[in-house]
């Protein structure tokens, strides 16, 4: 409260009626309950124009010109927004904030404004920057896990530093295309979430429904990201260092059969169950175990796993930030770098980041800023082998080893291959030829720049004009040349070469490139009369992107040292191309609002895209939406001894997806064709797709009620969503006929996709003494299913289905029946073989230790018509995250749990297979559980055979897992030195703090990780931090 005692109010009240209003200044400070200040609080002094200031280090903002008496409106994210009155005689005032306990009270960002949550009508979720704060987090899409309702983040394409490939999705699989949500930086689009250095974020809100979302139009159907950065404050400079040192090791590692004489022996029993003769010697495989590890180097039992981790991985992250101002110009400038030497050696990263944010109040009507972030990455080349579709691991890679290989000698500091030579010819492969495939001297350079400027005018009262251009260029170069390394055989005497390191030399560029331009004018007025509140917004804006590429490649380099194109004498491909797409759009929005009780919001947006043909370009999606506060009724007086809060919200509307295959759909496309004409080949040019000119928009039409709570004196708080997304115009391929000729057919608007489901979120927040603890819960379930599709035809890739009826990727394979264990069971096969003689004609007939696979229609004949559907399609059903804290004096201490559920995954490769495959690891797990004749019964897996006969790897439910799991996302302990000691070393704020990421998972998938693909070579880490936070 302003310090004002009666009889200055009464003064007051006085002199207003007898004498004009005079300007003046007026200071004041900004604090929390505690007596802290509260950096970066907005203030808006009410008047004409009204005014605006930011609280600076010290909690402190001024006014150089306002009335005698006014009004003062102060909001910051975490808190009630909180009014006072200020009469003339006061000149500096203290304003103390409630902490918004009810996230109903809070300041949210939506599109192209902020709204108390109390006063929305959509669904809309918030990530505080609390949330992120001290966590060793480089890249946000990861941190974002377990945080909101209805935010699912996968890792399928692994963790490589970089190349890290998270995917976002916000209530589920909506579309058989491009289902990634729009993100939106500071108003700005183009940019990825991996773009951001996490220490600038001021706020994350994340907008689920149409409501929140339409006024984004076309690109909104997937949901809408919206990330707001720290600002500048009005106080003298202040510098802040964040940094911490992360020390990873590898989450889960594999158990290999790493005794060599073990693995011989099972590979022998894999090849006589073919019926084939056994590759090694019984006078091999008791050299390898009469040697016992005595002679490690000439026989080795090697584990691939400790030679190409490292253990540990030392990542540092450092970030530093001056923030400052005064009345009319404040900046925040900020500072970051981050060193990542990879778990796996030849994936070194390194990253360099700066943003600086910038606004001027040139006068009380006329403001301007600017926003300017970029980044230079530097990847080592060889990285990439280690991403989705690299065979670091898989592949060609480390399971393309055997234990019986000396990889590495350091005695010698040579490179090693098979030391066996009954497995020559079978096996030289040597991971870390896999790790150095091309020179470290010429690592991937990333480079990205971002500049927006900005204007902000107010010529009337409660009308705001603001316009703004970006304009975004984002390049990559890649250039490799290879290199290998001679492979020795260990023997007592001497290294033996036995494959010699020469490769044929190269030259490959590869360039990228891409520009984004956007301009943007929008206009708001703002309109207050008694109980009736108007705000109302319009605007205009264009966007413009360009993506080329070139590559070029050049054999047999003169001398390997020499790195220009021209010192390669032989051609290889070379090739580019570019697109280009524009986009304008008119949008609006109209926000009602009588007594803080009854609250209507309207939102229409019209895009044109030139992905479209003419005459089908333009979209318009429109929403409504509707709020009720009950507990602001006179009903409801009696309830408010332990209601709060209580408010009903409904919303329907329409959004769009313009994400297509390609950008020229709507267009016949041709190539180059060579014609012969009398004997001689003329150039021409030969149809290679169709056109579809009607091609149009996919349309999104979701329908969303729900209800936002607070009880017990704000103490327990929480909301509830249940919503229907239906996805209609879907871009998918039909069946055409062969008239048609080689030219492929082009999409078309065909598909239907519905999703359902529901949302809770419930927060806890209390005070026991000296102790501030918190509990949160969030939890999201969607169904998926395709409505329509091809009719009955489906869509079979693999072992996913896409049929109507059933959701998007769903698993289709045949099942087990039963492991055929004893004579029993072979009589029960010949049974089955008795009533059809062609039982078995599509599947092999099993023998003792095989898998006897299900007729599952009940024909009496086993064939493909026997496979299944399985599961809920390729995203968990169900998403949860749980967080709880507690903060007693300086020290604090936080978790967050993280997990899904009815999820199931196909997992059948190389980690993970009932098969042996000569020259390839072998998982112990699996051979130790395997059917034997001395083990018939105990065992859970068929019999190991040799590749050769892959009757039991056969695509199965043997091979679908339950990919549920809770995962400890991240476990925090801090403690804050109090402020009386550290301001005698000129420091606001100093804290210490240890974190603990991943630091175990309840799940029973027996893979590398349930998050990351099958195939993918970078494992899943944990890291132990310890971190750093100090301002002066």
């Amino acid at each position: 409260m302003c310090k004002l005692s009666i009889a200055t109010t009464l003064i007051t009240l006085l002199a207003a009626t007898t004498a004009p209003a005079m300007a003046r200044t007026l200071d004041g400070t900004v604090s929390d309950p505690d007596g802290e200040a509260v950096i970066g609080a907005t203030v808006t002094a009410s008047g004409t124009p009204s005014q605006t200031a930011v609280t600076g280090a010290d909690g402190r903002f001024s006014f150089a010109s306002v009335p005698d008496s006014l009004t003062l409106s102060v909001s910051y994210i975490g808190f009630d927004r909180t009014s006072v009155s200020v009469g003339p005689s006061t000149s500096d005032c203290t304003i103390t904030l409630t902490p918004a306990h009810s996230q109903l009270d809070e300041v949210v960002v939506v599109g192209y404004a902020t709204q108390r949550k109390v006063d929305l009508t959509g669904a809309v979720s918030t990530v505080s920057p609390s949330a992120l704060a001290d966590r060793p987090v480089t890249n946000v899409t990861n941190a974002l896990a377990g945080l909101a309702p209805g935010l699912t983040v996968t890792n399928a394409g692994g963790n490589t530093p970089g190349y890290e490939a998270q995917k976002i999705r916000v209530r589920g699989q909506g579309t058989l295309n491009d289902a990634a949500p729009l993100v939106v930086v500071d108003g700005m689009t183009g940019i990825a979430l991996s773009d951001i250095n996490p220490h600038d974020i001021e706020n994350i809100s994340v907008l689920k429904d149409a409501a929140s979302s339409a006024i984004y139009g076309s690109r909104a159907a997937n949901g809408v990201i919206l990330v707001t950065t720290r600002h500048g404050v009005g106080s003298a400079p202040r510098l802040t260092y964040s940094g911490n040192v992360s020390f990873e090791t590898v989450a889960k590692r594999l158990n290999l059969v790493t005794d060599y004489a073990d693995f011989m022996e099972i590979q022998n029993a894999a090849l006589v169950a073919n019926g084939q003769a056994p590759r090694f010697s019984q006078g091999k495989i008791d050299e390898w175990r009469n040697d016992a590890g005595k002679n490690p180097t000439i026989y080795p039992n090697t584990d691939w796993q400790d030679h190409i981790y490292r253990n540990p991985s030392v990542v540092q992250n450092h970030n530093v930030s001056v923030t400052g101002g005064g009345r009319r110009a404040r900046y925040n400038v900020s500072f970051g770098y981050i060193n990542n030497p990879g778990m796996i050696y030849h994936t070194d990263y390194d990253r360099y980041q700066l943003r600086a944010n910038l606004d001027v109040d040139i006068r009380p009507w006329l403001s301007v800023g600017t926003e300017l972030f970029g980044y230079i990455d530097s990847n080592n080349p060889s990285a990439d082998n280690a991403t989705a579709g690299g065979d670091v691991i898989f592949g060609s890679g480390a399971f393309n080893t055997v234990p019986g290989m000396t990889l590495y000698d350091p005695a010698t500091g040579l490179y090693g291959g098979i030391q066996n030579p009954e497995e020559e010819n079978v096996s030289n492969f040597n991971p870390y030829r896999r790790q150095w495939f091309y020179k470290d001297e010429f690592p991937t350079r990333t480079r990205r720049t971002v500049a927006r400027l900005h204007a902000t005018i107010r010529p009337l009262r409660g009308l705001v004009i603001r316009g703004s251009y970006t304009y975004n260029y984002w390049t990559r170069r890649e250039e490799h040349h290879l290199t290998d390394r001679d492979l020795y055989r260990f023997t007592a005497d001497g290294p033996v070469l036995i494959r010699e390191g020469v490769v044929r030399t190269y030259i490959r560029r590869r360039n990228y490139a891409d520009t984004f331009r956007s301009s943007e004018l929008t206009a708001t007025y703002s309109l207050k009369a008694g109980e009736f509140s108007l705000d109302a917004l319009a605007g205009i804006s264009q966007e413009y992107d360009r993506y080329e590429n070139e590559s070029f490649l050049k054999y047999d380099l003169i001398d390997d040292s020499m790195t220009s194109i021209d010192a390669a004498t032989t051609n290889g491909n070379i090739g580019g191309n570019y697109t280009e797409w524009a986009m304008r759009s008119y949008f609006g929005r109209v926000n009602l609002s009588w007594d803080d009780r009854y609250l209507l919001e309207a939102n229409l947006r019209a895009d044109g895209s030139s992905k479209f043909a003419p005459g089908h370009r333009w979209g318009y999606f429109p929403s409504v939406s509707a709020g009720w506060r009950l507990s602001q009724e006179r009903f409801m007086e009696r309830a408010r001894t332990w209601l709060d809060h209580l408010k009903l919200r409904a919303s329907y509307g329409s959004l769009g997806n313009n994400s297509t295959t390609t950008y020229y759909m709507y267009q016949s496309l041709f190539s180059t064709q060579g014609y012969v004409l009398g004997g001689t080949t003329a150039g021409g040019f030969a149809q290679t797709v169709l056109s579809n000119p009607s091609l149009s928009w996919e349309k999104t039409y979701m329908a969303n009620v729900g209800i936002d709570f607070a009880v017990l004196n704000n103490r327990l708080s929480g909301s509830l969503d249940l919503y229907d997304k239906s996805t209609k115009g879907i871009l998918i391929t039909l069946p055409a006929p062969l008239e048609h000729g080689t030219a492929a057919v082009p999409d078309q608007n065909a598909g239907r996709v519905n999703n359902r489901g529901f949302e809770l979120s419930l927060d806890w927040r209390d005070r026991i003494g000296n102790v501030t603890y918190w509990l949160g819960f969030n939890m999201g379930y969607v169904r998926n299913r395709v409505t329509r599709f091809r009719g009955d035809v489906a869509s079979i890739n693999g072992v996913y289905k896409i049929q109507e009826g059933r959701p998007i990727n769903q698993l289709y394979v045949i099942t087990v029946d039963r492991i055929v264990r004893d004579q029993a069971d072979l009589d029960y096969v010949q049974a089955l073989v008795d009533r059809n003689p062609g039982y078995f004609s599509t599947f092999p007939r099993p023998e003792l230790g095989d898998f006897l696979y299900a007729d599952a229609n009940g024909d009496g004949s086993l064939d493909n018509d026997d496979r299944v559907e399985i599961g809920g399609g390729s995203l968990p059903n169900l998403t949860y995250g749980i967080s709880l804290g507690a903060q007693w004096k300086g020290f604090d201490i936080s978790m967050l749990l993280q997990g899904v559920g009815d999820y199931k995954v196909y997992y059948n490769n190389q980690a993970f297979r009932f098969v042996t495959v000569m020259g390839q690891s072998l998982i112990k797990d699996i051979t130790d559980n395997a059917w034997t004749p001395e083990n018939p019964y105990d065992s859970k897996y068929p019999r190991l055979r040799n590749s050769a006969n892959g009757m039991n790897n056969i695509a199965s439910d043997a091979f679908v897992h339950d990919a549920s799991y809770l995962r400890c996302k991240n476990l925090q302990v801090g403690y804050t030195v109090p402020r009386q000691f550290t301001e005698r070393f000129s420091v606001s704020n100093l804290k210490l703090y240890a974190s603990f990421d991943n630091l175990f998972t309840i799940t029973s998938f027996p893979g590398l990780d349930t998050e990351i693909d099958a195939g993918v070579g970078y494992p899943a880490v944990r890291q132990y931090s310890l971190g750093l936070n100090i301002t002066f």
